[in-house]
């Protein structure tokens, strides 16, 4: 009789010790799967977290005496008060931009630079701030390497509701508010006339409309040339030839967008052996903090998952070698018999492995519908406590209310929070599932794990001889 054949009998026939040893490994199985579907679910969380938030550097001019282009002029006004204009002669091309968003990983570059211009074909909207009756009939001109990558675009403020962006190729071109071309009695085609500095007409072509999704808050100060309706997007041909002057030549600074921020600091590498750029005039600065507060709520999950099934494996060792050795010693009279009719002791301890491994399939199977009903629960308790402390000092960060780009942003209050809220303040939400890989994964660390229980469970009988067996039982 071979040992499956025996070890099926024996876990037939004890049913007893057979039932308290499948409790034990399917309690076992179910916290050692539960540990792998946390896990797995808490690195979709991070890829889908560094996914969502990005990242992002800024590559601009540095207005520090180390910049060896740093210009300035004095300037006197017609009371005869003086001040001065600083200027870098060496500034960000089309080319230079071009290239950084070629390079794999980035996903946006926003470069743009703003300048007061009288467009007297527009009708303004009205601010709540008086100006200087030289600016009343001013607004904003922003002119972009390329408006669909502006981060009022591309955050969601503003949407392109017809015609199109403005591009790197284009010339003379601008992107204006919907509501603003209604009231103006314009639209797309139309001609815009700008004046340059020395007093030279511009024209620019009405190439696409937008909307503004979010505006100042109601009662909130803003001079007419900041209101996100009357803001004029164009290219930098235009805003070149409105400055007409060497201190608008190119673009000041890039924000670049990356899509994973591990990738960040290589391709800030590759940004700078980019030969067009002139390193020792410019500052890169990164910029991922959201990134980093959201994520290492993630990071602290990931170790208490290590730490949790680590555990959950040496305890399992432990008590299985325990349980094992005892119903060993007990088994001391039946070894002694295999070893007395030749059966080797290789084969005696097959034969007690065989028999765990015939309750872990089972025990192993059942565990995939018994961990899918604690492993939410755990998934809560494990992120509740990694996180507990960064939330609050998260949350006393960010409930401030704020304007940005002349924009206002509203932060939500700890009452109304959907899950990204609950993200950015350091406590993601995962889905927690638990997949055939989980299952295959367990079935090799837990037959791995029961091998060295029941080798260890083995040692003390196995190393006797059958003499030694007898004498002992009598």
């Amino acid at each position: 009789m071979n040992c499956m054949n025996r070890a099926l009998l024996y876990v037939t026939r004890k049913k007893g010790k057979s039932l308290l040893l499948f409790l034990i490994l399917l309690m076992m199985a179910t916290f050692v799967l539960t540990g792998l579907s946390i896990g797995v679910a808490a690195k979709q969380a991070q890829r889908n977290l560094r996914s969502s938030l990005g990242g992002a550097f800024e590559v601009s001019v540095d207005y520090t005496d180390s910049n060896p282009y740093l210009q300035k002029e004095t300037l006197e006004d017609a009371d005869g008060a003086s001040g001065y204009v600083m200027y870098s002669t060496e500034q960000l091309s089309s080319d230079t931009i071009e290239h950084i968003r070629s390079i794999k990983g980035v996903k946006y570059c926003d470069a743009a630079s703003e300048s007061l211009v009288d467009l007297e074909q527009l009708s303004l909207f009205p601010g709540t701030v008086p100006v200087d009756k030289d600016f009343i009939y001013n607004t904003k001109i922003v002119s972009l390497w390329r408006s669909g990558e502006h981060s009022l675009f591309t955050s969601g403020k503003l949407t392109l509701t017809e015609g199109r962006h403005i591009t790197e190729n284009d010339s003379n071109k601008a992107v204006i508010c919907k509501d603003l071309a209604e009231k103006s009695g314009l639209g797309l085609g139309d001609i815009l006339k700008a004046k340059s500095t020395d007093g030279k007409e511009i024209n620019l072509e009405i190439i696409g409309l937008f909307t503004a999704n979010e505006t100042e808050k109601f009662g909130q100060q803003v001079t007419t040339y900041d209101k996100i309706q009357n803001r004029v997007f164009t290219d930098l041909d235009s805003a070149v030839a409105i400055e007409n002057g060497p201190a608008v030549q190119g673009f000041e600074g890039v924000r670049v967008t990356v899509e994973d921020p591990e990738n960040m600091e290589q391709i800030i590498e590759e940004v700078k052996k980019f030969p067009g750029l002139k390193t020792d005039g410019f500052t890169i600065q990164a910029d991922d903090e959201a990134y980093q507060n959201a994520a290492s709520s993630l990071s602290k999950l990931d170790k208490l998952v290590m730490s949790f099934l680590i555990v959950i494996l040496v305890v399992s060792v432990v008590i299985l070698s325990l349980i094992l050795t005892l119903w060993g010693k007990a088994r001391i009279h039946e070894t002694g018999v295999f070893l007395s009719i030749g059966i080797k002791k290789i084969d005696i301890i097959g034969q007690y492995l065989t028999e765990v491994l015939l309750i872990a399939v089972i025990a192993f199977g059942l565990s995939f519908f018994t961990s899918s009903l604690v492993s939410e629960n755990i998934a809560d308790t494990l992120i509740h406590q990694g996180v507990q402390a960064q939330s609050e000092d998260n949350g006393n960060r960010n409930h401030t209310d704020g304007t940005k780009d002349g924009v206002f942003v509203e932060t939500s209050d700890s009452t109304d929070m959907d899950s990204s809220d609950n993200m950015a303040f350091g406590e993601p939400e995962i889905e927690v599932s638990v997949g055939m890989e989980n299952l295959l994964q367990l079935f090799v660390i837990g037959f791995l794990l029961i091998t060295i229980s029941v080798t260890i469970s083995s040692v003390t009988v196995m190393r006797l001889k059958p003499r030694e067996i007898l004498a002992r039982m009598s």
